[in-house]
């Protein structure tokens, strides 16, 4: 039986997360489709890798295969979700964060949406108020918008998901910081790639904290990071 799809999680220290996000996928009522979850340990240095391993020593389900990818040394956020693409086996593939924040049946929910169509990408569109969070994402959806020249909105929302057909468009997918979803919605809008949403809430984190965001120095260096991206990618042939 083909893969009908496969959810990329990059995890960074998620050791807490691991059994919780099984169990949510486990869940999932696959019915008659065939799912792969693909965990990418990028880099921890905690407990992840041994949590994953568990999981897939103790997957009873039939229709789910859990592949866990070692990756020695962080490669960032874009590099995690990158690599664990490269080795995705659904017809369908795409991401979402490891930290539960973003419920994993909205990618079964978006997989409905577009199975069976090919020039398409599907993705979350964040209803809900998230404070200091939605400001952040609200002024660089404004520099994307301004320097891109597309309307941009909750261009990082999860799930994203498309057919594996449209990896032959994203040959120079960022690996640093988090622009990656802003990377393949541009691709996306540059050649007139259809973009279906779902409304999703964005829960509050459970365990663990964010890698940028509590670091000063950090977020500071995130913001020019994702400025100069954004002029970057203005000027890259798609």
């Amino acid at each position: 039986m083909s893969i009908n799809f496969s959810l990329v999680l990059p995890c960074y220290n998620e050791e807490e997360n691991i059994p919780l996000l099984y169990k949510e996928f486990s869940e999932i009522p696959l019915d008659q489709y065939r799912a792969e979850l693909i965990l990418v340990n990028n880099g921890s240095t905690d407990g992840t890798q041994k949590e994953i391993e568990n999981v897939i020593k103790n997957n009873n389900k039939n229709n789910i295969d859990v592949i866990i990818l070692n990756l020695k040394e962080n490669q960032g956020y874009g590099g995690g979700i990158a690599e664990g693409l490269k080795i995705a086996k659904g017809d369908y593939i795409g991401w979402a964060h490891a930290d539960l924040q973003t419920p994993l049946i909205d990618f079964f929910g978006l997989f409905n949406l577009i199975k069976n169509k090919k020039e398409i990408l599907g993705k979350g569109f964040r209803t809900n108020n998230r404070g200091f969070d939605g400001i952040v994402s609200r002024c660089h959806e404004s520099l994307a918008s301004l320097i891109l020249g597309f309307k941009m909105r909750e261009i990082n929302a999860q799930p994203k998901i498309f057919s594996k057909d449209l990896m032959k468009y994203f040959t120079q997918m960022p690996r640093n910081w988090t622009v990656l979803d802003t990377y393949v919605t541009y691709v996306c809008l540059k050649r007139k790639i259809k973009i279906e949403t779902i409304d999703v809430v964005f829960k509050t984190r459970i365990y663990g904290h964010s890698k940028w965001k509590n670091n000063l120095f950090n977020f500071l260096n995130h913001i020019i990071f994702n400025l100069l991206y954004l002029f970057k990618l203005r000027f890259t042939k798609i």
